[in-house]
């Protein structure tokens, strides 16, 4: 255990970064220094200031990141965050996932609001929904729909 951690109730939880702490749920980590996780079960926050609210097998792997809820969701960008859903990633500095199943938001500034199968690529680009879309390329954004692509090239 780090200094100054706590874990507050649960199962086989554990605060092991400087004033970190696990609030409840089973097999959670929080391990990055002042990181949490408040619940639900085998979530780990890896680094400092990370956070990971419930769900299960979610990573809030860089600074300042955090997975609301849902399963199997990573948010690996400096104030990257996914809200929910299924399989999610946000990858890159302050890029977001709202929802939604495998869906990713690979740069910075990229988001996913929700939807199956979606990909923020460009920097400051998003998808709002649909399925199996494309944003690459700056500023690039997509309303929803199936298969769409939207493409920059400066």
């Amino acid at each position: 255990s780090g200094t100054y951690t706590s874990v507050s109730g649960g199962e086989e939880n554990k605060a092991t970064g400087q004033t970190s702490s696990v609030s409840g749920g089973s097999k959670n980590t929080a391990q990055g220094e002042r990181s949490a996780v408040s619940g639900g079960s085998q979530n780990t926050a890896y680094k400092f200031g990370s956070a990971v609210s419930g769900g299960n097998l979610n990573w809030a792997v860089a600074e300042h990141s955090s997975v609301t809820a849902g399963q199997r969701n990573q948010a690996k960008g400096e104030f990257s965050s996914v809200s929910g859903g299924w399989a999610n990633q946000a990858t890159h500095a302050r890029s977001s996932v709202s929802g939604g199943a495998r869906n990713m938001a690979q740069n910075v500034d990229a988001s996913v609001s929700g939807g199956f199968l979606n990909k923020a690529v460009g920097r400051y680009c998003s998808v709002s929904g649909g399925k199996s879309n494309f944003a690459n390329g700056e500023t690039s954004t997509i309303s929803g729909g199936i298969g769409n692509k939207a493409e920059n090239k400066f």
